[in-house]
């Protein structure tokens, strides 16, 4: 699998912020050009995979196997790297990743020095060559004439690149093409059937420019585009690191984006309020959450050396601020001399200056309610309001849980409710302050090192774009030094020619799959030239002129002939000189990213609930996605069915906890800033589609809208299914298909109309707070109708977790069940990976206890075994048996009195015959338990003295017709055409 510009790009910033300081200060002096112990040098990617006395330093993509790993890691004194200390977990973690990703390395350019010397002064590329073509001041070119096709500057600059080449354009894409295109492109969600029809019945160039003006107005428009720039600003809700924590309140942000693009705030004010909103004159609440992009990024709550945090945390600001708004790859001079761009190591630490002065993290709240809206203006008020509301809280609670009384317990729930929604007298927002109108001073950091300062230096603008030392203001009020506001002010000049350039770049990437400049966040000499200079010139400079308008620069790139042209590579001659589209003689077809594949199944299912803003919804994770955390479930919280069901821009981030429906297709790094997301093709999104639970519910919730429009048994409901999925009405074939696999799938389902399924929904260990959120239905579910569910036996909690008790886990009881003596038929099955599986007689539950009989199948052991649950477990009796996981497995039980008999597979004579000397016959219910995978029963019935009771009720599932239905919902939605855009 090839990686992404973008991917690399991020590999590469990762090394240079992250381990080039590193081994600069860590290990170049024992290893490095003027010192070589054991013969090693580790100035190089060559050098360390050359190694030295002990083999290779490096095992790329294999950390465990690599020397350095296992030098860093060790506490010998022979082996240990450093000798003097051991590293901190952070760097050793900094490291095993670098090699995880391949330890990439950029390439030296030749005639280069060497990474441990790069603090000495050098030649700086590019300038022999001239001014590279982004420091170059923005020059706004005449139209070429449209020749014959096209409608405006756009089509003319792509035709005379075309034209020289001897290509013509691809003819405009079909009217349904064009709707999909364009409603995804601009709200990521896919047209109503309704809509189609009325756009193909007239799509004329009025009609396009309405649906144009209509989507723009939409308020989903600014969420689609907020989550663009969300990635481009490493957005997450949580720290990071080991314990991940909540950064409380960064959703603010995150709304005040999607609000800035609905309402078109001029984008030069857009980027001025997030480097310095608490700066600007006047100071408003918006402008204050804007500053929350500057505490966006990874934060260690407990460094191994604070001050490298310290400058580590600026780094983060200023290099994702030249990333984002200039896109230039700045954090590569923080130890030398920049490898490739003209960017000397004192032009890094001269910018970094403009950000010295912001406080630490933690001390960086807003209280918006604030006359002047300072920082921590009611810090004693906020703290007094939570901690008596937190109390009156507990109060409540206690009383509420010791009440017996039911008009008490409902007054009590009343006044519980109404507390938690008592709001605040004040909103908090995460944003940054300045520490005075003093400064602190900036220093050149040798090798990066913050413990290694080197000259002070002053606030200053790049040199390479000739700029001066700026004009500084302290603010009247004293409460900033106004630094970052003369920065802003630089950054969004219409002098500065990367600001327009970087932003209608990244446009033009998402209306064509691609930007004009391909690495839309690297602009320097290890960037990709843009293959149309003149064009990215001119959008950026009809940015300016349309008064830095985003939604009027969409516009006019939405009326051009370009955009509308096909997807199709029917042209021989253009693919053979232009296989990559170099030259957009097509349109280029694209897969939709994570959230807009989720959101748009939500639409077709009629299941999405388009509520905006607030702190989110956390998505339900499996017990596989819970099991991968340090503390299952962690900071994790329940939301919903109706929240769930809300766009995924509002779905939680932690960064510790992807979750799976997203990270299959290629979410996010929400590390470091991504530009553009890679786009992969993997087994493991077919599977999700096809067995996810969210995919299942989907499909049912789909199914539920198709039978509205009529007997599902007939097409229409088919055809209907067609038309909200993809857009179309079905050929006749697709039609002949559908209503063939129908038919397939209702005989089966006929087959299996009693079956239903029990699965296990939690790992074997939980989180304390976590578990305390579940419901019992949680741990294990199963049919709801005449059932109930129980969480088992779990251990006291150690360091915040619990532990199930697996041979006492979680259980559900029959509730038309209450028998002594009876007979039980079950044809259960036994789905891979289970590791146990009980059918509970006389089953009773004390709490989370068990009471009765539990017949233990163990098909990692063959064995089957009867055991005895009172205050302690006892096996009673156990004997070998065939028990084959995948296939029916037949039992009939037989209960009397203190004798328990068990028959296996039809044989004649009982597997298992035993008298309980101690006997339980207490009158108790039928149950089930399972562990390790679900548990399929397709017949269970109990039958006793005075009346038989069938315990699988086939009402409850739904008709065979009503779920062939659901199946061909669920594979209409995993069709390409569902995600695929052409």
């Amino acid at each position: 699998m090839t990686a992404s510009a973008s991917e690399i790009t991020a590999d590469l910033a990762f090394f240079e912020n992250r381990i080039r300081p590193l081994l600069a200060e860590e290990c170049f002096a024992c290893h490095g050009p003027d010192k070589q112990k054991g013969k090693l040098r580790l100035d190089s990617r060559e050098a360390m995979l050359a190694g030295g006395e002990h083999g290779p330093a490096l095992v790329p993509g294999q950390p465990e196997e690599s020397k350095l790993i296992e030098a860093a890691r060790s506490s010998h004194a022979d082996l240990q790297m450093p000798p003097k200390k051991l590293l901190g977990s952070r760097q050793v973690s900094d490291l095993v990743r670098w090699i995880s990703l391949g330890a990439p390395w950029p390439e030296t350019p030749a005639g280069a020095t060497n990474v441990a010397r790069a603090a000495k002064p050098s030649g700086l590329p590019g300038k022999q060559d001239g001014p590279w073509w982004a420091f170059q001041p923005l020059r706004r070119p005449a139209a070429p004439a449209r020749q014959g096709w096209g409608v405006n500057a756009i089509d003319g600059l792509i035709f005379a690149q075309l034209a020289a080449k001897g290509l013509a354009p691809n003819p405009s894409a079909t009217p349904r093409e064009l709707i999909r295109r364009i409603y995804f492109d601009l709200i990521g969600l896919p047209p109503s059937p309704e809509a189609v029809a009325a756009f193909v019945a007239d799509p004329s160039a009025r009609a396009w420019d309405q649906l144009i003006d209509d989507l723009l107005a939409r308020p989903q428009y600014g969420e689609r585009w907020g989550r663009h720039w969300l990635d481009v600003v490493r957005y997450a809700q949580s720290n990071g690191y080991e314990r991940d924590g909540e950064k409380p309140y960064a959703w603010r942000y995150r709304d005040y984006v999607v609000k800035a693009f609905n309402q078109d705030k001029p984008y030069d004010q857009f980027v001025r309020e997030q480097i310095a909103g608490d700066e600007l004159e006047p100071t408003t609440p918006e402008s204050l959450i804007a500053t929350g992009f500057q505490r966006l990024g990874v934060w260690d709550d407990e460094p191994d050396d604070k001050r490298m945090a310290e400058f580590d945390e600026l780094d983060d600001i200023l290099s994702t601020t030249a990333t984002t708004f200039l896109g230039i790859t700045l954090g590569c001079a923080r130890c030398h001399e920049h490898k490739f761009d003209p960017i000397p190591q004192a032009d890094y630490y001269k910018l970094l200056a403009f950000f010295r002065n912001v406080s630490p993290y933690e001390n960086a709240r807003y209280t918006l309610d604030s006359p002047n809206y300072l920082p921590l203006a009611r810090r004693g008020e906020v703290d007094a309001w939570s901690k008596e509301h937190d109390s009156k809280l507990t109060r409540l609670q206690e009383q509420l849980k010791g009440a017996t009384n039911g008009e008490l317990k409902k007054r009590l729930s009343g006044d519980l409710e109404r507390a938690k929604g008592d709001r605040a007298p004040f909103e908090w927002a995460l944003g940054v302050r300045e520490r005075g109108p003093k400064p602190l001073p900036t220093h050149v950091l040798l090798r990066g090192n913050a413990g290694n300062p080197g000259p002070e230096v002053e606030p200053a603008f790049l040199s390479v774009l000739g700029a001066e030392r700026p004009s500084v203001t302290s603010l009247p009020d004293g409460r900033s030094c106004g630094r970052r506001r003369a920065l802003a002010d630089w950054v969004t000049s219409v002098d500065n020619p990367l600001t327009a350039r970087v932003i209608a770049n990244r446009i033009w990437q998402h209306h064509f799959g691609r930007g004009i400049a391909k690495t839309t966040s690297d602009f320097g000499h290890a960037g990709t030239p843009p293959t149309h200079p003149q064009l990215l010139d001119w959008l950026a400079s009809e940015l300016i002129a349309q008064g830095w308008s985003l939604k009027k620069l969409h516009k006019i790139i939405l009326q051009s002939a370009t955009y509308r042209m096909s997807s199709r590579a029917e042209q021989p001659a253009a693919v053979v000189l232009d296989p990559g589209n170099d030259l957009f003689w097509r349109q280029n077809m694209r897969r939709l990213e994570a959230e807009a594949v989720r959101d748009t199944i939500l639409a077709i299912s009629g299941q999405l609930n388009l509520t905006m803003g607030g702190r989110g919804f956390f998505p339900r994770l499996s017990g596989e996605a819970l099991a991968g955390q340090s503390r299952p479930g962690l900071d994790w919280e329940r939301s919903t069915p109706a929240d769930s069901s809300r766009r995924s821009l509002y779905a939680y981030v932690r960064r510790t906890m992807p979750v799976p429906v997203f990270e299959a297709f290629d979410y996010n790094n929400t590390a470091a800033p991504l530009s553009e997301r890679p786009v992969t093709t993997v087994a493991p999104q077919a599977l999700l589609l096809l067995n996810d639970q969210f995919m299942r519910t989907q499909a049912a919730a789909f199914a539920q809208r198709l039978q509205k429009t009529g007997p599902a048994s007939s097409a229409q409901p088919i055809e209907r299914a067609f038309q909200l999925a993809l857009g179309r009405d079905p050929t006749p074939a697709e039609l002949g298909v559908a209503g063939e696999f129908v038919a397939q799938q209702q005989h089966a389902f006929l087959e299996l109309r009693r079956r239903q399924t029990f699965s296990i929904e939690v790992p074997a260990s939980l989180s304390v707070d976590y578990m305390e959120k579940l419901r019992p239905a949680d741990f294990l579910s199963g049919p709801l109708d005449g059932w109930s569910y129980h969480r088992g036996i779990w251990s006291g909690p150690y360091e915040g977790i619990r532990t199930v008790d697996r041979l006492r886990g979680p259980f559900a009881l029959a509730r038309q069940t209450h028998f002594v003596d009876a007979q039980i038929r079950a044809r259960l099955l036994l789905h891979n990976a289970s590791e146990s599986a009980g059918l509970l007689l006389r089953a009773r539950a004390e709490a989370e206890q068990l009471r009765g009989y539990e017949l233990f199948l163990d098909p990692r052991g063959q064995r089957l075994s009867l055991r005895r649950h009172s205050k302690d477990s006892v096996t009673l009796a156990d004997v070998p048996c065939a028990l084959v996981t995948g296939r029916p497995i037949e039992l009939r039980v037989e209960a009397q009195g203190s004798r328990i008999r068990v028959w296996h597979d039809h044989l004649p004579e009982p597997l298992l015959d035993h008298t309980d000397p101690s006997p339980m016959v207490e009158a108790g219910s039928l149950g089930i338990r399972i562990w390790g995978a679900p548990l399929s029963l397709d017949e269970l019935k109990l039958q006793t003295a005075s009346n038989p009771v069938e315990l699988l009720n086939p009402d409850t599932l739904g008709s065979p017709t009503q779920r062939a239905l659901e199946s061909v919902c669920l594979m209409l939605l995993n069709l390409n055409e569902v995600v695929y855009v052409d």
